[in-house]
């Protein structure tokens, strides 16, 4: 009951604060709607004065006062708010005046004529008039002729109170009209110090002062910026709605629309319902206490049965499900339960299933926190790899992990994530050693998003799996096939050698047969010819065989190796008029590489190239860094404009003893393909007939 009590009031209390919320809401958008009344009539009048600034007449610099007079006139007899006009000259002198009596006065000192000497719209603040003991109020618009210059000044006369009772009928016109806003009390303008400046009894502007009579402060006036406040006067116990007027060309004054309203007015429909609502919660509260007697039991039983089975759930315990056999809600609520826990034991089981996975997989998984760098998940493959316990990894800071163990340091500097790629896979190969051995790892590197965002990563995770043996039963295979490709080029080794030697054989025998020294002369060139073609073919042969011993791999600059192989070939080229330049990459990084083998393929090429330039033509070398599948290598272009090559001839290029050459052995480009594979590279070859042809080499830099 004292629950109930203080729910009650707790009601009671937040509805009256909603309430006077809603009264001082509606005195607010009331207030606010009147300023905007006041801005219109503002705006209106400063219209009346720039569309008088703007008549034709008034514009000429050459029309007689006369003609300025009668427009001043008109624009009177058009408006009624307006009893006199003036125009000043720039020199601040009076030279038009409706009724003549200030004609030839000098007003350069107002504030009104300096503001308007610049052509702008200019509507003073009220103030008391020392020359005609008044409140009132100064307007004043520049004239311009047509080229845009200031060519004099108007200021219009009205009658204050006729302006002021103008804006009361405005506002209680409003009024009437918002029959929803039932709010009955004085209006008022305020300047920025708190003056009256209107308001409905005329001996009260500029005598009385807001501030003082509610004892608030300039501040508090400030603080309303642009929205309506209210400000409660104790003494007079009423309740002031001040709304700020907005600014606008011409008008820079801080006025504020004031509203005041009786304070027992102003609530006395808040207490009537209070009232109301107090009688009904009384109703209420007899009801709910005989109510609650009989509907206690019928309704806690279940929900404490509910809460038991809950935390039997939370602590692990069998919990069976439970009888849906009280009311719907509670029904609806068991139902829920049981299936929240049919669910959460699915899921447990299915997580359960999953670690036993990730546990007794033969691949190596570890996840890390992208944020932290922590490490979420480490298996078993990896506790018998890293010789390290799951229990000292998990938690632990992936950087602390590699400064305290080597062989982990070595595997992860393999493993290369950054912000730039973590939403990618990836996918690679690698060697590193680990206790002493080197081993051969397949990884994968895989983003893990969060539960709740796809798109946003909340791990890394690593997958790995051993290949070591792999690798070595790949190098057996691919050393059997080397084998088999021996035996097919020793076979053709065998034949090639065979042509000349048949042929140094069949001049021996003529040799000996004949006493014809030129002929012998003849035949003796051809025997050197021949063995010469044998020397190219045996040395061929040694170029292939040279893979299958040691490699002797140093840091080269292949800048060098461009430039030392075209100034090679200077003279051989120039004879046959063909020109050579090159564009080389200045920052161009070393490779790891057998400077000799890469020297023998670029030679090689440039030969060929000038081999298939008739004459007059010309070769382009240049060399770049660039990146491809993420590995940073080199590229070199060796263009010609030569004969180029056919269709069939790019299918066969590389294969062994295919030549396009009348005394060519096809080993060459093979050697050329066999150097750059072993190197981890790659050749592209793109030619057109009678066109040229463009070999692209590609070298990583490890």
């Amino acid at each position: 009951m004292y629950s109930a009590y203080c729910s009650w009031n707790h009601f009671l209390s937040n509805t009256k604060k909603d309430l006077t919320n809603r009264i001082e809401q509606t005195l607010f958008m009331f207030s606010d709607n009147l300023a905007f009344a006041v801005e219109d009539i503002i705006s209106e009048r400063l219209t009346d004065l720039e569309q008088l600034s703007q008549n034709p007449v008034l514009m000429n610099e050459d029309a007689e006062d006369e003609e300025i007079q009668e427009e001043f006139l008109k624009f009177i007899d058009n408006h009624d708010l307006y009893y006199g006009l003036i125009f000043v000259n720039r020199d601040g002198l009076i030279t038009v005046d409706t009724d003549g009596t200030v004609v030839g006065n000098n007003v350069e000192e107002r504030e009104w004529f300096q503001e308007a000497n610049d052509g702008s719209l200019f509507l003073s603040d009220i103030f008391m008039s020392s020359v005609v003991d008044n409140p009132i109020l100064a307007m004043a618009s520049g004239v311009k002729n047509e080229e845009g210059e200031v060519i004099g000044v108007i200021s219009p006369s009205f009658d204050l109170e006729y302006l002021w009772s103008f804006l009361w009928k405005r506002i209680d016109q409003y009024s009437e009209e918002q029959e929803n806003i039932n709010v009955a009390g004085e209006t008022f303008l305020l300047n920025e110090s708190g003056d009256y400046i209107a308001h409905p009894d005329s001996d009260n502007v500029l005598e009385r002062n807001f501030l003082n009579e509610t004892n608030s402060t300039l501040t508090s006036m400030q603080g309303l910026g642009a929205d309506p406040g209210l400000i409660h006067n104790e003494k007079e116990e009423t309740v002031n709605a001040i709304a700020p007027i907005g600014h606008m060309e011409g008008f820079d004054n801080n006025w504020y629309v004031g509203l005041s309203v009786p304070a027992d007015e102003m609530y006395a429909p808040l207490r009537d319902l209070l009232f109301k609502y107090l009688l009904l919660f009384s109703i209420v509260l007899l009801i709910t206490i005989t109510a609650v007697f009989k509907l206690s039991r019928y309704i806690v039983e279940p929900v404490e049965r509910l809460v038991s089975a809950t935390n039997d759930f939370a602590v692990g315990k069998k919990v069976l499900p439970l009888q849906s056999n009280a009311y719907e809600e509670i029904n609806k609520l068991t139902r829920t339960f049981n299936d929240m826990t049919k669910r959460l034991e699915e899921r447990e089981k299915a997580h359960r299933k999953s670690t036993l996975i990730i546990e007794t997989t033969d691949n190596g998984v570890i996840s890390i926190n992208r944020n932290n760098a922590h490490i979420t998940t480490f298996n078993r493959t990896c506790e018998k790899l890293f010789q390290l316990d799951k229990e000292d990894v998990i938690g632990r800071s992936l950087f602390s992990l590699i400064d305290h163990h080597s062989d982990f340091k070595a595997f992860m500097n393999n493993v290369y994530f950054n912000r730039e790629n973590e939403h990618t896979s990836r996918i690679y190969e690698f060697d590193c050693d680990i206790q002493g051995e080197n081993h051969a790892f397949f990884l994968s590197m895989t983003p893990l998003p969060t539960i709740e965002d796809e798109e946003q990563i909340e791990d890394i995770l690593l997958v790995f799996k051993e290949v070591t043996e792999k690798k070595e039963m790949e190098k057996e295979l691919l050393r059997s096939e080397k084998l088999k490709v021996i035996g097919k080029l020793a076979s053709g080794f065998a034949h090639e050698i065979r042509n000349p030697l048949t042929t140094i054989r069949g001049f021996m025998q003529l040799y000996k047969e004949t006493d014809d020294k030129k002929v012998d002369n003849y035949h003796y060139h051809i025997i050197l010819s021949e063995i010469d073609r044998v020397n190219s073919i045996v040395e061929d042969l040694l170029t292939i065989a040279k893979p299958d011993r040691e490699k002797e791999k140093t840091n080269v600059q292949v800048n060098d190796i461009l430039v030392d192989t075209l100034y090679l070939f200077h003279s051989q080229a120039k004879t046959k008029e063909i020109t050579t330049n090159y564009k080389l990459d200045p920052s161009l990084p070393h490779i790891y590489a057998e400077e000799k083998k890469l020297k023998q393929v670029v030679m090689n090429l440039i030969k060929n190239a000038i081999e298939a330039i008739p004459e007059n033509g010309h070769i382009h070398v240049s060399s770049e860094s660039v990146t491809e599948n993420e590995v940073q290598g080199i590229i070199v272009r060796i263009e010609d404009n030569g004969e180029g090559m056919t269709q069939e001839t790019l299918e066969k290029l590389g294969s062994p003893f295919y030549t396009t050459k009348k005394d060519g052995t096809g080993l060459g480009l093979m050697t050329c393909f066999q150097i750059v594979e072993e190197s981890g590279g790659s050749i592209q070859v793109d030619s057109e007939q009678r066109k040229g042809t463009v070999f692209k080499i590609w070298l990583p830099l490890r």
